[in-house]
């Protein structure tokens, strides 16, 4: 009996406990022998402008993201119920812990146009679009580092990563294609163990029902093309503050910057990644010799903008779904309940 008692607490404690003590971590590495009055110089050379220019940036880039998402789901949804469900994602994402915000998002446009996509088949489409995105930055760090950053090193790990992504795009391909007999394989050769029958194999066909509409290299390569545009104008952002704050820069740093802070980003964290963005905005600007509190004030506002415009965005999804922001994580939790039993 103290055993199963004890259970939630110590599943709570790994849930919210540690991506809280992680965020604590960065927030007491980014702080440490900071000098905040150079970070306050750093922010007075901002102008109105460059920030208004960061903000029409990230919003081009937000509904080239929506676009790609519309694209995975195959047109059956109209475009703006695509775009509110993602930006109510990121809401959902920036005040609540456990990544909630996905689940909602698939509740969101199950429920939208009289269900004409399944809960499975928009979780899946979520998915689909992380692994995408993953490949897209993965691409820009391994073009980074392979074209632009003078190291052996480097280079050959690089050029390992280049081979690797390419069969993993294959191989994607290939079991999309052949979805049915690739899981049909699977259940053959793990048919002994049933945590890999009922929890592997079935995430791994939720993947591939999300890349469906990939079977074909031109849909792929447009949905591919389209989020590497928008991570383009993610770079912008940087590059913007670079001119504005920095004395010398180079234009290819903020590929370097925002791949790595976006894989950072990605660690067990405090809602809206607080704390763990701006170490990994820092520890990549330190690689290239740039001073810990300027990097930090172009962290904070890139940060800033990507939290304060989804949210503001989420709450008109909101109002234009008549729900309200309580009944809506009441239900991405019991959604979020559901799928841990199951696994």
């Amino acid at each position: 009996m103290p055993d199963s008692a004890a259970k939630p607490g110590i599943n709570r404690f790994f849930k919210i406990g540690i991506p809280l003590l992680i965020s604590a971590l960065a927030i007491w590495l980014v702080l440490r022998q900071l000098d905040f009055q150079a970070v306050g110089n750093a922010f007075r050379q901002l102008s109105t402008g460059s920030i208004a220019l960061i903000i029409l940036c990230f919003s081009v880039g937000s509904m080239l993201r929506g676009l790609t998402c519309w694209i995975i789901l195959g047109g059956k949804l109209n475009y703006p119920s695509v775009f509110w469900a993602m930006n109510l994602g990121y809401l959902l994402n920036t005040i609540i812990p456990l990544r909630l915000g996905e689940f909602g998002r698939a509740a969101f446009l199950t429920e939208r146009e009289e269900h004409k996509v399944s809960y499975l088949e928009a979780l899946a489409s979520i998915v689909a679009e992380r692994l995408l995105d993953l490949l897209v930055g993965f691409s820009f760090l391994l073009f980074c580092l392979f074209f632009l950053i003078e190291n052996e090193i480097l280079n050959r790990i690089a050029g390992v990563g280049i081979l690797i992504l390419i069969a993993v795009i294959v191989i994607i391909f290939y079991a999309t294609k052949n979805k049915g007999s690739v899981i049909l394989w699977l259940s053959k050769r793990f048919n002994k163990s049933e945590f890999i029958k009922e929890k592997v194999i079935t995430r791994i066909e939720q993947l591939l029902t999300g890349f469906q509409y990939f079977t074909k290299p031109g849909r792929f390569l447009l949905a591919f093309l389209i989020l590497a545009v928008s991570w383009s104008f993610s770079m912008l952002e940087y590059l913007i503050l670079q001119n504005a704050i920095l004395s010398n820069s180079e234009w290819w740093w903020p590929m370097l910057v925002n791949t790595a802070s976006a894989f950072v980003n990605a660690l067990p964290s405090a809602p809206a990644g607080l704390g763990v963005f701006e170490a990994g905005t820092v520890g990549s600007y330190a690689l290239v010799g740039v001073a810990k509190e300027p990097a930090l004030a172009i962290s904070l506002v890139v940060h800033s903008v990507q939290i304060i415009i989804p949210a503001i965005l989420g709450v008109i999804a909101l109002i234009l779904s008549g729900q309200s922001l309580g009944s809506l994580i009441d239900k991405a939790t019991r959604i979020r309940q559901k799928e841990e039993m199951q696994s």
